[in-house]
């Protein structure tokens, strides 16, 4: 008799795969990993980890992590619905860049209490490679077409809100799951993040 194959840890599944024990959370929850819940925590066992790596065996997939990604670090839908155009057509070629990169920095900071965020506008500058002034003039058109909440106590503003659901020429229905959007994608999809923060 062989010895036995050990139960391991969320944390040590993690370090073994090189994932973000959030993404093995998320995995063991779905089905795409196997896995045994104790109290409020994961075990898996070995052997599920060895067949995971080979692909020795067939591990369960949710079809909503099939396909292309909804959202990484920003909304893929966006690119898809006609506000890059919209945006660049009202305000110049700083309306996108700017826009889409207030999103990435609300997405990054994930599900906080309070939508806005501060803006460290030197810091955000470099992001997006254009001057403050530059900037500063295409938040302010961004905020004038609706599409932010600025602190109005302070100039340059301390804080920045998305405001929801964020206006676009093509509605998310009529965009396909292959660029981000609900048409035609599994139902698990419609739970996704950037599709509650973004259209509600």
């Amino acid at each position: 008799m062989g010895a036995p194959r050990r139960l391991l840890t969320v944390q040590e599944t993690a370090e073994i795969l090189h994932m973000n024990p959030e993404v093995v959370r998320r995995w063991l929850r779905n089905g795409t990993l196997k896995g045994t819940k104790v109290g409020s925590d994961w075990r898996i066992a070995e052997a599920t980890i060895d067949a995971f790596l080979n692909k020795a065996a067939a591990v369960p997939t949710d079809p909503a992590t099939q396909g292309p990604k909804m959202c990484v670090k920003f909304p893929k839908w966006l690119d898809f619905s006609g506000l890059p155009a919209q945006l660049n057509e009202a305000l110049g070629p700083t309306g996108w860049p700017v826009f889409k990169k207030l999103v990435e920095i609300d997405f990054e900071k994930e599900d906080k209490v309070t939508p806005r965020f501060p803006l460290d506008l030197p810091t955000f500058c470099q992001r997006v490679g254009y001057e403050e002034k530059t900037v500063l003039k295409t938040i302010q058109g961004l905020a004038r077409l609706g599409f932010l909440t600025l602190d109005q106590r302070h100039d340059p503003p301390e804080w920045v809100q998305i405001k929801t659901p964020v206006k676009t020429p093509r509605s998310i229905l009529d965009i396909p799951f292959s660029e981000g959007g609900i048409k035609g994608a599994p139902e698990k999809a419609c739970e996704s993040r950037c599709l509650r923060r973004y259209l509600l």
